[in-house]
């Protein structure tokens, strides 16, 4: 499967709300990408997609690992990529930093379902 196809699959695993899927294809095509700017985007796309997961489960601690890639992650995430809006995952990925502590006590957290990946 080439890379705009597996792109487009990964983008409808996400909004099916299928996030395992969508990270491990989201982490494939990060795997793939040589440029560095698309890199930080696909791998901030497979970290939020495993933050659903873990979010999802239960897996708390899991969630909290992920808040100390996250912030670093989303410094130069952008508003669009591959004519997807973005701007609804930064929002909720923020909110999620800013409830799940990097360390210690983790509070109960209620809507854990990120948005959807619309067309731009």
């Amino acid at each position: 499967m080439n890379n705009h196809n597996l792109w487009l699959k990964g983008v409808a695993e996400h909004n099916k709300g299928e996030y395992l899927e969508a990270h491990e294809i989201f982490e494939d095509l990060w795997l793939e990408t040589d440029n560095r700017e698309e890199k930080d985007i696909l791998q901030t796309l497979a970290q939020a997609d495993a933050l659903a997961v873990h979010l999802e489960t239960g897996n708390l601690r899991a969630a909290q690992r992920l808040m100390r890639q996250l912030p670093e992650l989303l410094q130069n995430f952008p508003n669009t990529y591959r004519e997807i809006n973005l701007v609804e995952v930064r929002e909720w990925i923020v909110d999620m930093i800013s409830r799940i502590p990097q360390l210690g006590k983790i509070p109960e957290i209620s809507d854990i379902v990120p948005p959807k990946l619309l067309d731009s």
